[in-house]
């Protein structure tokens, strides 16, 4: 009988400490970022581009690797390719430096300031450091992320992962 409410006791208070912190309100990084410039192309749209036409278009040479890079004021942006063809690109939102992984950021005004339609995306993890995103109709996943503390926000774009 001491063993079962030994026992008892255990669970009675697992159950209130899992409990304690629920009331509480979460903190959320204030985010106000300036709208994309008029001539900004989102990347996401250029994956599946062949690595040459993308560097026509955004006017930047691949690097030996078949990569591109472009910094800006506002942005850091990565395409890479594999065979010649882009397949990944990631965007740091140079405004959200430092992101903090233990607050919870506002993933929607990111991809707004990336002229990201949240009408395409169905929302499949949220996590305070994490949103992840598919666009079924362009079979692509979109993480919203904020990596190691004091860098910024970053939105990835890959077809690989989808639906994973």
């Amino acid at each position: 009988m001491f063993n079962t409410m030994k026992y008892g006791l255990l669970i009675f208070g697992v159950a209130t400490s899992t409990l304690v912190g629920c009331g509480k309100k979460e903190t959320v990084q204030s985010l106000e970022l300036s709208p994309p410039p008029k001539d900004f192309i989102s990347p996401d749209r250029f994956l599946k581009f062949r690595l040459e036409a993308a560097s026509d278009i955004l006017g930047v040479e691949a690097d030996e690797y078949g990569n591109i890079e472009i910094i800006t004021d506002k942005y850091r942006t990565q395409y890479f390719s594999s065979d010649g063809v882009i397949n990944y690109a990631e965007i740091y939102l140079l405004e959200t430096t430092p992101c903090s992984q233990t607050e919870r950021f506002d993933p929607v005004v990111v991809l707004n300031a990336i002229n990201i339609d949240m009408n395409r995306l169905d929302e499949a993890t949220r996590m305070t450091h994490l949103a992840t995103y598919y666009d079924h109709q362009e079979k692509l996943k979109v993480s919203v992320i904020c990596d190691p503390e004091d860098w910024p926000i970053a939105v990835r774009f890959s077809h690989k992962y989808y639906g994973h």
